[in-house]
């Protein structure tokens, strides 16, 4: 049955229902009334006609008393049941009506007291059937027309100008008061309509609700094992990738020639490329673990932006464009990692997606923030875009996929550093126009900004020559490939699979590292962190140590945050794992 037929089923079947439900209070009203008329009468007619009378009267209310029994345990469950019910009760209605009218044309008293009392009577039980009643108005109708209907047939008969009158009156009150019956029947039929459209409305949304959560659980659970299988997948591309960087940077060691030359450099280009993509994701996953946390400091924007001129300005000169930097005496009030992050994301999505001309950079005060802002040449971003370039893994101007141009997820970088640090981001863009993206960051105090770190001296650069690195890892290719370019730096390596191969081996040559590298996945369930642990009992708790691992899952990062390791993800680049390895040297030294 469709929702209008199950609406109207519904509703027919309460109507009936609430109809039975007047039965024991109205049939209680009626014997009282019926008790009360034989009373008045008993002096004016016929004792034994009036006891027939009210036995009949009895009779029918018992009949109403039997047929609301028998409805509470009868199963309602049709338009055709509720009608069954329904006409049986119309025609005890109807037996009822008759029966109370017939004193008016059978016992009519010949006084006027006697009459008006009667007639008061009988017309107010007109009006209190009603509300009993209007629940089904053919019920109604039924019992109202007789009731009323032998008063206005023994006035009309009488003669006289009053009678007349009184039996007008009486056929008006008919009218009336069936009128008045049928508005309120239509009003509890709506009424009674309208609660169960609001229960199928709340049922309808409590269904949608509880789709949405299985939806929402379904897409968790999606996301959940994707995250999963990527971090498995990451970790198992990113091993022979790491060791791919490892034998690169092992050829740029060595001389290269001629034809070689070229092909070590498309080598190390590509794994340059790879790298940048693996980045991209790093970001996002550090991002959304939590493991990433805003550290203000004043920072100069001058410094700021000279830095990024020296990192973009070679990149945007190999793609044939000008990168401008104008000059500013601002001083900002934020991470200056972060920052110098974000719009390093904006000048390379600015390099990457502008074909000619150039890209400006600057940042100017305010009022209390800088405006640090990055503008390009490019072919703009329609409107309709805005919000969209935002997202991840969203790429406009990429239909191709060239990788070089990264996954798509600078700009959704951009967005969650901004949010973190409580920043703004603004974008004003035109198709063919080009782009402007907006930081608005706190403004600083350049009375705070703190002096530049001296650069590093001679003996600092050359700082891992001689060192004794011990490094825990194993896979083969990997362990191979990061012995061959620690001796390329003239490090004295020891390698092991595990953290006790690695001791056996350091005790056998009777050394004790000054550097400890360790892969995180190791053998037999170990992890680096245990193996580092370890290493450190036996050879000294202030040995510093360097944590690898190609797993990007939130638990890792606060692992290794608790542990106090610095934590670098594969693949890594040779500069950075030197970077990392000589500041940890330099710094247990000084």
């Amino acid at each position: 049955m469709n929702a209008g037929g199950s609406l109207e089923r519904r509703v027919e079947i309460d109507r009936v229902r609430a109809l039975y439900r007047q039965g024991p209070l109205a049939s209680f009203v009626a014997v009282v009334m019926g008790a009360l008329i034989l009373w008045v009468l008993w002096t004016r007619a016929s004792h034994a006609m009036l006891a027939a009378w009210y036995a009949l009267v009895l009779a029918n209310q018992a009949v109403r008393i039997v047929l609301w029994w028998a409805f509470r345990r009868a199963a309602i469950e049709s338009e055709t049941d509720a009608a069954r019910w329904a006409k049986r009760y119309m025609w005890n209605m109807a037996a009822g009506g008759v029966f109370f009218g017939a004193p008016a044309l059978v016992f009519f008293p010949a006084d006027p007291l006697g009459q008006t009392f009667l007639l008061i009577v009988i017309a107010g039980m007109a009006a209190g059937s009603i509300t009993a009643n209007a629940f089904h108005p053919q019920s109604m109708i039924a019992y109202l027309v007789p009731l009323l209907g032998q008063p206005f047939a023994r006035l009309a008969t009488l003669g006289g100008l009053e009678y007349g009158l009184i039996a007008f009156s009486f056929a008006f009150y008919l009218a009336v008061i069936v009128g008045f019956g049928r508005n309120q029947a239509r009003l509890i039929r709506d009424s009674i309509a309208a609660a169960h459209e609001k229960e199928d409305l709340v049922e309808e949304l409590r269904e949608k609700r509880a789709a949405a959560e299985a939806a929402q659980k379904t897409a968790e659970q999606a996301s959940l094992a994707k995250s999963q299988f990527f971090a498995a997948a990451s970790h198992d591309l990113r091993q022979p990738l790491h060791a791919l960087g490892l034998y690169a940077a092992t050829l740029r060691e060595g001389a290269r020639q001629g034809e070689d030359a070229r092909r070590v450099d498309q080598i190390l280009s590509s794994v340059d490329v790879l790298e940048s993509l693996f980045d991209e994701l790093l970001d996002i996953s550090r991002l959304d673990a939590g493991y990433v946390t805003a550290k203000p400091a004043h920072a100069s924007a001058r410094q700021l932006l000279a830095k990024l001129e020296s990192t973009y300005a070679p990149l945007a000169r190999r793609g044939g464009l000008e990168l401008r930097v104008r000059a500013s005496t601002a001083t900002v009030h934020a991470d200056p990692v972060l920052l110098e992050r974000v719009l390093g994301n904006l000048l390379s999505n600015a390099i990457r997606y502008t074909e000619r001309g150039g890209v400006l950079t600057g940042a100017r005060r305010r009022g209390a923030q800088v405006a640090l802002e990055v503008w390009d040449t490019g072919s703009g971003i329609p409107a309709a875009e805005h919000e969209r370039v935002f997202d991840e893994f969203y790429q406009l101007a990429n239909p191709e996929r060239d990788r070089r141009k990264g996954l798509g997820l600078g700009l959704a970088t951009v967005k969650r550093i901004a949010d973190l640090s409580g920043w703004r981001i603004e974008l004003r863009s035109r198709p063919g126009r080009g782009t402007l993206f907006r930081v608005l960051v706190p403004a600083g105090d350049a009375a705070k900004v703190e002096v530049p770190a001296a650069a590093p001296v001679a003996e600092d650069l050359d700082a891992l020559a001689g060192k004794v690195v011990a490094v825990v890892e194993d896979e083969s290719a990997v362990r191979e490939g990061m012995s061959e370019l620690l001796q390329k730096w003239r490090c004295r390596v020891v390698t092991g699979g595990d953290a006790e191969e690695a001791r056996r081996a350091l005790e056998s040559e009777r050394l004790g590292p000054d550097l400890i590298v360790a892969d995180y996945r190791l053998r037999e369930h170990q992890t680096g962190i245990q193996a580092i642990r370890l290493l450190r009992q036996r050879f000294g708790e202030a040995t510093p140590a360097v944590l690898i691992s190609g797993d990007t899952a939130p638990e890792l990062f606060r692992a290794a945050k608790e542990a106090g390791l610095v934590l670098l993800h594969k693949p890594v680049q040779p500069a950075r794992l030197r970077a990392a390895f000589t500041h940890l040297v330099v710094s247990r030294a000084a």
